[in-house]
C-alpha cells in the first residue's frame, strides 16, 4: 500500500504497483530514482497491450470499418504502454541510435529521466505536436556521390514510432502481398523465396524474362499530397504528420514541398504507402480463364522491384504503366538501373545475384558488388586503430552477419579465403613489429644495467588468437537452391 494526496491505494500484485509508480514518476508526483522506475515498467505488458489494439485495428480496416478504426488508434495514441514502447524502440533498440548524427538539438541519446519526461510530453502533446527542423547530413553512396539524409530530433522520432504503431496495422489490412520491405513479419528472404518460386525449373524459369526497375530519388521527389491521402490516422495525428513532412531543413529551406526525410522513423511506412500496388502491375495481363495465368509477377522491397515476365508478356505494355503509375505519384523511373534481362542472363537484386543456367537450375549467389562491400568493411575495420582483439571482434561480427543474410545461397565460390589470408598476414606483420618493438626496449634497458618489466600492450600469440576468436566463420558455407 502507498499514499498519494492522502488517499491509500491498495494493489493486488507488484507489476500493477510498479506501473502506478512510474506514472506518478512521469507526472512528477514522487522521485524514485528514473533507472529503477524505467527498468521495473512491465514491458511485456505494455506489447501485449498494443499488440491488442494493432490486432483490433487490423481487423476493423480489413471489415472496412473507418470511424472503429480511427477511434482504436486514438486509443493506442493516448496509452501510455504505445508511447513508452515508442521511446525505447528509438532509444534503446533501433540500430541508428548510436550514430553520431543528432538533429537540431545536437543530442544523440536520451538519459534515463529524459526518456521519462519525454514519455509525459508525448502523453500531454502527441494530437498537437510540433515538429522541428531537420539537420541536413551527407552520407556517400557506392557510385561516388553522396545521399542527404535528414535528421529529426530524438524527441519527433519517437512522436513519429508512436504514429507508426497506429498507422501500420491499418496500411498492412490491405498491402500488397508481394510487398516485403520494412513491413512486420516480411524480410529479404522471403523476396529471395518468391524468386525462386518463379525461376526454378518446374517454372520453366529458362524461357522467362525480367524487368528491373529502380526508381529514381525515391524518398526525395515522391508527392506529399499523393502520400498523406492514403495514410489512415486520426485528423489531429494527420495534421501533426503533414506539419512533420514540410518541416524543412535548418539552413537550407523553411518547408519541404515533396519527399519524406530518410532519417525519419515513419519514412519507410509512408513510401510503402504510397507505392502501394506498384508490385501488381501488369496484372491484367494473363492467358487462360483463370487467375493463376498470370503473365507477369512483381516483387518489390521499399523502392526496388524486379517483375518476372513469362515468354507471352508485353514488357513495353508494363513499361508504360509503370511510368503512368510513377507520374501520378510525382516519381519516374531510373533509367541507368532498370532493364529487361533474360533469366538466364541473371540480374541482381537485394545484394544477391540470380540466374537460371541452360539447363533451367536456378541458381542464387551473392552479388560482385556485394561480396566487394564486406571485403571493404573488413579492411577499413582492420584500418580503425582499435585493439587487435577489438578489431578482431568487430571482423567476426561483420563476417557472421554477412554469411547469415546470405545462408540460404550457394557460396561454394564465396568462402572469403583471400580476405582470411589478408587478414591474417596483417596479424603476423603487427606480432612482428611488436616484438621488434620489445626487443629495442630490452636492448634501451639492458644498456642502463635494468632488467625489462613486460610491455603493457602485449601481442596476442598465434594460440591465444586461435583460442579466443575461434568462431569467424570464413569458410561457412549455407544450403543452396
Amino acid at each position: 500500500m502507498i499514499t498519494t494526496n492522502q488517499t491509500p491505494i491498495e494493489y493486488r500484485s507488484l507489476k500493477t504497483l510498479r506501473l502506478h509508480l512510474a506514472v506518478l514518476l512521469m507526472a512528477g508526483k514522487i522521485g524514485r530514482r528514473a533507472d529503477d522506475v524505467w527498468k521495473d515498467l512491465p514491458w511485456k505488458r505494455f506489447r501485449g497491450q498494443v499488440f491488442r489494439l494493432q490486432r483490433c485495428i487490423f481487423k476493423a480496416q480489413k471489415d472496412n470499418q473507418k470511424s472503429k478504426v480511427k477511434r482504436l488508434q486514438r486509443l493506442l495514441l493516448q496509452s501510455r504502454a504505445a508511447q513508452a514502447l515508442a521511446v525505447k524502440q528509438v532509444t534503446q533498440l533501433n540500430q541508428g541510435r548510436k550514430s553520431p548524427a543528432a538533429g537540431v538539438d545536437g543530442k544523440t541519446a536520451l538519459s534515463t529521466r529524459e526518456r521519462l519526461v519525454l514519455c509525459q510530453r508525448l502523453n500531454k502533446h502527441w494530437y498537437h505536436w510540433r515538429h522541428q527542423q531537420l539537420r541536413r547530413v551527407n552520407i556517400p553512396k557506392p557510385n561516388g556521390k553522396v545521399r542527404g539524409l535528414g535528421i529529426p530530433t530524438i524527441a519527433d522520432r519517437a512522436w513519429q514510432a508512436l504514429l507508426k504503431l497506429a498507422a501500420e496495422p491499418a496500411y498492412e489490412a490491405t498491402a500488397g502481398e508481394r510487398s516485403y520491405g520494412f513491413g512486420p513479419g516480411r524480410c529479404t528472404a522471403d523476396a529471395q523465396k518468391l524468386i525462386f518460386e518463379n525461376l526454378k525449373s518446374t517454372a520453366n524459369g529458362k524461357d522467362k524474362m525480367v524487368l528491373e526497375t529502380d526508381i529514381s530519388k525515391c524518398f526525395d521527389e515522391i508527392d506529399h499530397q499523393v502520400m498523406l491521402r492514403r495514410v489512415v490516422l486520426p485528423p489531429e495525428a494527420l495534421k501533426g504528420l503533414r506539419l512533420a513532412v514540410k518541416a524543412g531543413v535548418r539552413g537550407e529551406y523553411p518547408s519541404s514541398i515533396k519527399g519524406t526525410p530518410q532519417g525519419g522513423v515513419i519514412s519507410p511506412l509512408l513510401v510503402n504507402i504510397a507505392l502501394d500496388g506498384f508490385e501488381n502491375l501488369g496484372v491484367n495481363q494473363w492467358k487462360g480463364s483463370r487467375r493463376d495465368g498470370t503473365l507477369i509477377r512483381g516483387i518489390r522491397y521499399a523502392d526496388d522491384a524486379v517483375f518476372i515476365c513469362k515468354p507471352e508478356a508485353d514488357t513495353t505494355r508494363l513499361r508504360e504503366d509503370i511510368d503512368k503509375f510513377l507520374e501520378s505519384r510525382g516519381l519516374r523511373i531510373n533509367e541507368a538501373k532498370t532493364k529487361v534481362s533474360k533469366a538466364t542472363d541473371g540480374f541482381d537484386f537485394l545484394g544477391w545475384h540470380f540466374r537460371v543456367n541452360s539447363h533451367g537450375t536456378f541458381k542464387s549467389t551473392p552479388s560482385s558488388e556485394n561480396y566487394a562491400d564486406i571485403k571493404a568493411k573488413v579492411k577499413a575495420t582492420w584500418e580503425s586503430g582499435a585493439t587487435t582483439e577489438a578489431r578482431l571482434k568487430m571482423i567476426e561480427s561483420q563476417v557472421r552477419g554477412w554469411r547469415q543474410y546470405h545462408s540460404s545461397c550457394d557460396m561454394g565460390k564465396h568462402s572469403l579465403w583471400s580476405l582470411d589470408n589478408w587478414v591474417w598476414r596483417k596479424l603476423r606483420a603487427e606480432k612482428r613489429r611488436m616484438a621488434q618493438k620489445e626487443a629495442e626496449k630490452a636492448r634501451r634497458l639492458a644498456t642502463k644495467g635494468k632488467k625489462p618489466q613486460g610491455s603493457a600492450k602485449r601481442q596476442l600469440t598465434s594460440e591465444q588468437i586461435k583460442k579466443a576468436f575461434p568462431t569467424i566463420p570464413w569458410k561457412v558455407n549455407g544450403p543452396r537452391h
